[in-house]
């Protein structure tokens, strides 16, 4: 599990150490940084998937982030064109620290490194490990069907960075993965499957709903087929995506990575609560609160106040130490680098301190109505 990671005239920061927990949460106004943690994370994955990371390079462009040339990836306010990524982690008792360090050439979306870690002594982290998940804010949205892929969903266990394997996943491991005890769904507790338990969670957002995947024959395609079942009633008509709208497609990628994340892995979501309605946003944080539980690093970027709601009761009903969490709220002047506040929860899952601007527009909206 990652400690920290460590930015270097990186996009919106000239120096950051950021600390990161079982679970951490980035939240801020929109181009503070928050995504540039995100985006660094995805440049090094990218990169090691690519086989660019072993002989040297940075890819700034990949599968999980689209960043440009170094030009783009360079900080504003820079006194040397060079970029370094740092992680940080403990192993067996030592703290280890990997850094990079690369030349940003303008117009040059490969970066050389300038200094690495020795091939031989790069980490087993959970960043290069297989399960890793990486999904992106524009993820899949309802269609009739979507593609597979056996080299990311069998080699890799892999969604795809907009979820876009996540019907092929379910094809080939629905009825294969025992989903772990402590992230079933109250509605169905005893049931283990994967699908099983991707069914009882989407409970959560649409009562009655159930989804399944079906191979569409001599093609590399499958179909997500959603039904409703009311209660002493069999199941109702199958349902286009396209017919249920966007919200139930949408998160669920995010769902099923939760799920099929195994202890050791890592997740990192963008805006895991797009489309969907407020207690469906609760249960996503819940969720994922639950899955950091069960040994996943899970690192998400978050504008919703019940995503840190459901992230707090989960706190507070003791199914995740306060002391596992780290909330970073990210803010930028203008013409300065983003700096950052860390509030932290006690164990009835209140915080330490509300920074300014965060996720107080609840109440600063309320006082003008009232007012």
């Amino acid at each position: 599990m990652l400690d920290f990671i460590g930015l270097e005239n990186f996009k919106a920061f000239d120096d950051l150490e950021l600390s990161l927990g079982s679970l951490t949460l980035l939240s801020g106004l929109n181009g503070s940084g928050k995504s540039t943690v995100l985006q660094a994370i995805g440049v090094l994955r990218q990169s090691f998937d690519g086989r660019f990371l072993l002989a040297g390079e940075l890819a700034l462009n990949g599968e999980l982030v689209e960043i440009g040339t170094g030009r783009d990836a360079l900080y504003q306010g820079f006194s040397k064109p060079e970029i370094a990524w740092s992680l940080g982690e403990s192993r067996d008792g030592q703290e280890n620290v990997y850094r990079w360090t690369a030349t940003a050439e303008s117009d040059a979306d490969v970066l050389t490194c300038t200094a690495m870690p020795e091939r031989s002594k790069l980490p087993l982290l959970d960043l290069f490990d297989r399960g890793f998940q990486f999904l992106r804010a524009d993820r899949i949205t309802p269609a009739v069907t979507f593609p597979k892929s056996q080299d990311a969903v069998r080699q890799k266990r892999f969604l795809g960075a907009r979820g876009e394997y996540t019907a092929h996943f379910l094809l080939e491991f629905g009825e294969q993965i025992t989903a772990a005890e402590i992230v079933r769904s109250a509605h169905e507790e005893k049931a283990f499957s994967l699908i099983a338990q991707v069914n009882a969670w989407m409970q959560e957002f649409s009562p009655g709903v159930r989804v399944a995947a079906q191979p569409v024959p001599m093609t590399d395609l499958v179909r997500l087929v959603f039904t409703y079942k009311g209660e002493g009633v069999a199941h109702g008509d199958p349902l286009r995506p396209t017919n249920v709208g966007f919200g139930l497609t949408h998160a669920l990628p995010v769902i099923t990575a939760c799920i099929a994340a195994e202890p050791g892995t890592m997740l990192v979501v963008e805006n895991p609560e797009a489309q969907l309605h407020p207690r469906g946003q609760v249960s996503i944080g819940r969720l994922l609160a639950l899955t950091a539980a069960n040994g996943v690093q899970v690192i998400v970027e978050s504008h919703s106040d019940h995503v840190l709601n459901g992230i707090r009761l989960a706190v507070k009903n003791s199914l995740l130490a306060p002391q596992q969490i780290k909330l970073h709220f990210f803010s930028r002047n203008s013409g300065q680098a983003s700096s950052y506040q860390t509030p932290t929860l006690t164990e009835d899952g209140r915080l330490s301190y509300w920074p300014e601007g965060f996720f107080d527009q609840w109440e600063k909206s309320l006082d003008k109505l009232l007012g």
